[in-house]
């Protein structure tokens, strides 16, 4: 009896805190009455299907769509890793989504393909990468990001600013190192390609390259999860997710939805080739 009083205060404890995160934090907190919503919320507390409907509901209407209530996912089986293909003069640089847990054998394998060519151009394909950490795909491209500096940022809700930087070898969030990276500058001109299905970190791939010299886009516009998530742990197992930044890029263009490409085309990768 003692026990099933602890667990359930303890449940709500984790229903309060993932409140918190939502008015605190969620990028359009403003649309709800709180007071109201926390009322709600506490009326079906005790009913885990009401509980998750609720709440699911709630996440998107403040967070957006890149926001919701979810069963933790299966552990994958051996990632998908980075490769490089040369076609003619181009080396086609493709960066699949990535398990943050798989971010050292992904940096590893990324790190060896773009050192096995010396290419005129580089071609980033994004088509069809989506969820996943950005980081990881960010470490890989870090060599044809042209040097040391901020290459975007999330920008919450009231404006303030978290930027993402490279220097001397590292890929920092705000002042806290996230991944070494390949240190040698690549040279020559990058496309990036898009399409529908790019999105999450995908996304920030492609806003990353935005503002650089040489650097032109090809496909279709993005997803539109251009956002930076947190997440709360709820009874049950549950996990959420919410939107509370945008990104960003160097130049400050704030995004938070679709990202267009310069050229719009449905192949984009010959595209880029015959731009050569």
């Amino acid at each position: 009896m003692f026990g099933r009083g602890r667990e359930r205060g303890r449940e709500r404890k984790a229903v309060q805190e993932a409140l918190d995160l939502l008015e605190q934090r969620a990028l359009f907190a403003e649309k709800v009455d709180w007071s109201t919503v926390r009322g709600e919320v506490t009326a079906v507390a005790e009913d885990p299907e009401q509980l998750e409907l609720k709440l699911f509901h709630l996440v998107r209407e403040v967070g957006g769509p890149h926001s919701g209530v979810r069963r933790p996912r299966r552990a994958p089986g051996d990632p998908e890793l980075p490769s490089v293909e040369m076609q003619g003069e181009a080396a086609v640089v493709t960066l699949p989504a990535c398990h943050e847990r798989d971010a050292g054998v992904y940096l590893e394998a990324g790190r060896a393909a773009l050192a096995e060519v010396e290419p005129e151009r580089w071609i980033v394909d994004l088509r069809g990468v989506g969820s996943g950490s950005m980081w990881p795909l960010l470490a890989v491209a870090a060599p044809l990001l042209r040097g040391d500096g901020e290459i975007g940022a999330f920008v919450d809700r009231a404006g303030g600013s978290q930027p993402w930087t490279l220097a001397e070898g590292v890929l920092a969030r705000g002042r806290t190192p996230v991944l070494p990276v390949d240190p040698v500058r690549r040279q020559g001109a990058v496309s990036v390609l898009t399409d529908g299905y790019t999105a999450s970190a995908g996304e920030a791939v492609a806003v990353a390259f935005r503002g650089l010299p040489d650097v032109r886009s090809y496909g279709a516009p993005t997803l539109g999860f251009s956002t930076g998530t947190e997440t709360a742990l709820l009874p049950d197992g549950l996990v959420l997710t919410v939107a509370t930044s945008r990104f960003a890029d160097r130049t400050g263009e704030v995004y938070g939805g679709r990202i267009a490409p310069d050229v719009q085309t449905d192949d984009p990768l010959s595209m880029a080739l015959w731009d050569l």
